[in-house]
């Protein structure tokens, strides 16, 4: 008999979750964040699609790619600085802890397992959000997008992760709601399982050698934030 997805969980001593969009329903936020940060910039409101797809990826990168989206000329990197101003001011403490991922985690923990979260976020900002989720008891290793010199999509987060926890990588389960992480894990050589907003987003653990084709998501499972102009 197949093992449930549940089962194939437990069969990896080692765990590795991603935060935003995988424990917390802060992506929701930082989708604020941006929106409120290029409309002061002239930009104009953009898609809930442009944005999702934007998930996992350094600040840099993205800002990169709106100037050069909607062609006009900006200062990147004062972009980047307003976006993050913006959202540890006004957004972040909206964030709050998707209930099944905390409970497993939590679970997961009790359990004797490893837990490590790797996340693109900053350092203050994610002690910070996992402090005030009641989370931070619970991981044994917090890896954060300044600690590593390469983003997602490539694997330096998860094998630091990893690293972290004294585990070997083909010992690792990841648990990631991005395309872009997704790819990551893979090219971490570590196993997965997809989320989206706090929910299981496959039905069994997706293999590094496993041709894995991304659901598509068109609308959030939860009520967006809607910013007033700044």
């Amino acid at each position: 008999m197949a093992l449930t997805l549940r089962e194939q969980i437990d069969c990896y001593p080692y765990v590795i979750f991603d935060m935003d969009g995988t424990l917390l329903n802060s992506e929701i936020w930082h989708h604020a964040a941006w929106n409120a940060m290029v409309h002061e910039f002239g930009f104009p409101q953009l898609p809930y699609e442009l944005l999702l797809s934007y998930g996992g990826l350094p600040t840099a990168v993205i800002t990169q790619n709106l100037c050069d989206l909607y062609h006009i000329q900006a200062d990147g990197e004062a972009m980047g600085k307003r976006k993050t101003e913006l959202y540890k001011s006004q957004f972040m403490r909206n964030a709050e802890a998707f209930p099944k991922a905390a409970a497993l985690l939590k679970e997961l923990y009790a359990e004797g397992k490893r837990i490590a979260v790797a996340t693109s976020s900053h350092r203050e900002e994610s002690e910070f959000l996992l402090k005030k989720n009641g989370l931070y008891p619970y991981i044994h290793a917090l890896v954060t997008g300044d600690q590593v010199v390469h983003g997602k999509p490539n694997p330096d987060i998860y094998l630091l992760a990893a690293s972290k926890l004294n585990a070997p990588a083909d010992q690792c389960l990841v648990f990631e709601d991005t395309v872009v992480g997704m790819q990551g894990i893979k090219n971490a050589k570590m196993a997965a399982v997809k989320v989206f907003d706090g929910e299981y987003d496959c039905d069994h653990v997706i293999l590094p050698d496993e041709e894995w084709t991304p659901t598509e998501h068109h609308a959030p499972l939860h009520p967006q934030p809607q910013p007033q102009a700044q």
